[in-house]
């Protein structure tokens, strides 16, 4: 099966607009500063960027995996039979939403104490932290008492896309639709900055969020396995 492959990161883009179309997540992860190659044939795409330290995307049955990665994400369509890899973790979820004003309003947050004291209780393996360089804005819920109840942070990674992370709602106020209201906040107040577009990485099994980021207006584009070598 013919293959073709790429070092050009302009080529690489188009090559996943073209194979993926609207349920594109590769296009976040794709950079100048971070991109190394990409392959496609008439079915499947793939490409690799500097990371762990090589990291691989897999879209497709039977897609190319570049020899040098270390980690790959692979979709449930690609079954990796290689026994130098293994499954690491649950995997992830990537889902998108396009930005539109809201009536939801959420408070920008800016105490780096506030932000860390519920991340920190609720969500402690938040992937990013205030003083992060990729942070664009913090948004907050305060319940009635005015603690902050939920935060979430929008980030802009190396490839000019915009990420919604680090999403935490208190543990006894889950469940009373905190994270749908500070989803479409956060949605409402990227659109008055002129950002377009936002994803979103969410496990698997965390149903729950998964529910509130689809009342938001989100949808999933990308379903991944972890593996990696060794």
């Amino acid at each position: 099966m013919m293959l073709d492959g790429t070092q050009d990161l302009q080529v690489a883009r188009s090559w996943a607009a073209q194979m993926l179309k609207d349920k594109n997540p590769a296009k976040y992860y794709i950079s100048e500063e971070n991109f190394v190659a990409a392959y496609k044939n008439h079915s499947t795409f793939s490409f690799v960027v500097t990371g762990e330290p090589f990291y691989g995307h897999l879209y497709g049955e039977g897609a190319y995996l570049d020899p040098r990665c270390s980690d790959i994400a692979a979709t449930p369509l690609n079954s990796l039979n290689n026994p130098e890899f293994s499954i690491r973790g649950g995997g992830f979820q990537f889902w998108e939403a396009t930005t539109a004003p809201h009536a939801s309003h959420i408070e920008l947050l800016t105490d780096a104490v506030e932000i860390n004291s519920i991340i920190d209780e609720h969500a402690s393996d938040s992937s990013v932290r205030p003083g992060d360089p990729e942070v664009i804005f913090w948004g907050g819920l305060r319940n009635e008492e005015g603690q902050l109840t939920a935060a979430a942070v929008i980030v802009k990674w190396q490839s000019g896309f915009h990420v919604m992370a680090s999403v935490v709602t208190r543990s006894e106020e889950r469940g009373k639709g905190y994270a749908t209201k500070l989803s479409q906040g956060i949605l409402s107040h990227a659109h008055s900055l002129g950002i377009d577009l936002v994803g979103l990485g969410v496990r698997p099994t965390n149903f729950a969020a998964q529910r509130a980021y689809e009342k938001a207006g989100f949808t999933m584009i990308g379903e991944f396995t972890n593996y990696s070598r060794g």
